[in-house]
C-alpha cells in the first residue's frame, strides 16, 4: 500500500478525547462540496491537535499530500503565499510572481491543506488569497484553524468547544469523562504515582472552572507537582493568571491563559475592545437587550466578537 505524502507534525504527548469531532471532521473533509473548513475556537481549546488528527486520518484520501504550514507571527499575504510553498517543498523562483508560481503549482494537485493560526491574516490579505488558490486549484482542499471566521461563501464552519466534563456520579471512561482523562494524564506526567480517585471531586471542579479547556486543564494538571488538587482549584478560583507554565518549549502565546486572552485582545478593533471590557460587568451570559444599554453593544459588534470566539 502505498502511503501518501504529508509534513503533519509529530506530537509530544498523546491525544485524548474528541472522538465525536474527528469522526465529524473526517466526514466535513471527504465532502467534494466542502473545499475550505474553518476549524474556529477561542485560543487554548486545542484547534491544532485537533485539526492534525483529522487530517492524518484523511491522508489516504489525498493522492498528492497533506500539508501543514504553520502561520503563527505572520501578518502579511506575501509571507502567507511563501508559507504555503515552504510547506508543500515548492522553491519560488524570481521569473514570476509567487503567488502565480504558488497557484501553478497546485493548480492539478490533490491535496489537503492545513493552515494553521490563520487570524491575524483576516484582516491582512488572507482570505482573497485563499479564494485564488481555491479558483486556480479545483482539488485542493484547505483545512484552517482560526480564532476568528473567514466569512467567505464557500466558508464550512467547525466551532470547537471544551472537553466534556461529567457529572460527579459519572462512571469513568465514558466521552464525558475527557477532560478529567487529559488531566490525569498530564498530571502523572509529572507525577507519575498521581491518581484521581482520591480526588476526583476537585479534580471534576478544577475542570469545570476551566470549561474544559485542553490548554487549560493541562496548565492546571502542571501544578499537581506542588499542590493539591483542591488546592489548584482554590488558586483556579482566585485567579486564572495562575494557570502559567514553566516548560521551554511552549510558544508565548500559550504560555499562560493570559497570554492566550491577550493575543485575542490584540485581534480586536478599538470598539470592539471598549465594549469587551464594558460587558465584563456580566456573569454568567447576558441577553441581547441588556448588552446594548450597558455595553454600547450593537449587533453587528456582539456578532463581530462571536466571529471572533469570545462570545458564544
Amino acid at each position: 500500500m502505498v502511503k501518501q505524502p504529508h509534513n503533519l507534525p509529530r506530537q509530544p504527548t498523546s491525544f485524548i478525547g474528541r472522538r465525536t469531532e474527528i469522526t465529524r471532521l473526517r466526514e466535513r473533509l471527504t465532502d467534494p462540496d466542502c473545499r475550505l473548513l474553518t476549524v474556529v475556537g477561542p485560543g487554548g481549546i486545542g484547534k491544532t491537535r485537533l485539526a492534525i488528527e483529522a487530517a492524518a486520518a484523511v491522508t489516504p484520501n489525498f493522492a498528492h499530500g497533506v500539508y501543514f504550514a504553520p502561520l503563527q507571527g505572520i501578518y502579511s499575504g506575501d509571507y502567507l503565499v511563501s508559507a504555503i510553498a515552504e510547506a508543500v517543498n515548492f522553491s519560488l523562483s524570481g521569473h514570476l510572481e509567487p503567488l502565480a508560481q504558488v497557484l501553478n503549482y497546485l493548480s492539478d494537485k490533490m491535496m489537503l491543506l492545513l493552515l494553521d493560526n490563520f487570524e491575524q491574516l483576516v484582516a491582512q490579505g488572507g482570505p482573497a488569497i485563499v479564494m485564488e488558490l481555491l479558483a486556480a486549484a479545483p482539488q485542493i482542499k484547505l483545512m484552517v484553524t482560526s480564532r476568528e471566521v473567514i466569512n467567505l461563501r464557500e466558508e464550512w464552519l467547525y466551532p470547537v468547544r471544551g472537553l466534556p466534563v461529567p457529572p460527579t456520579d459519572q462512571p469513568d471512561g465514558s466521552d464525558a469523562d475527557d477532560a478529567v482523562q487529559l488531566f490525569v494524564a498530564r498530571a502523572r506526567q509529572v507525577q507519575p504515582d498521581f491518581s484521581a480517585d482520591d480526588e476526583r471531586e476537585a479534580v471534576l471542579q478544577i475542570c469545570r472552572l476551566v470549561e474544559g479547556i485542553p490548554l487549560a486543564v493541562e496548565l492546571a494538571a502542571s501544578w499537581t507537582k506542588t499542590l493539591s488538587c483542591p488546592a489548584i482549584a482554590a488558586e483556579i478560583q482566585r485567579s486564572l493568571d495562575f494557570l502559567v507554565t514553566p516548560l521551554r518549549n511552549v510558544s508565548d502565546r500559550h504560555r499562560s491563559m493570559a497570554a492566550v486572552f491577550d493575543t485575542s485582545w490584540q485581534l480586536l478593533s478599538e470598539n470592539e475592545q471598549h465594549v469587551f471590557k464594558r460587558l465584563s460587568v456580566f456573569r454568567g451570559g447576558f441577553q441581547r437587550a441588556a448588552a446594548e444599554p450597558v455595553a454600547g453593544a450593537t449587533l453587528a459588534t456582539l456578532a463581530a466578537l462571536v466571529d471572533k470566539s469570545l462570545l458564544r
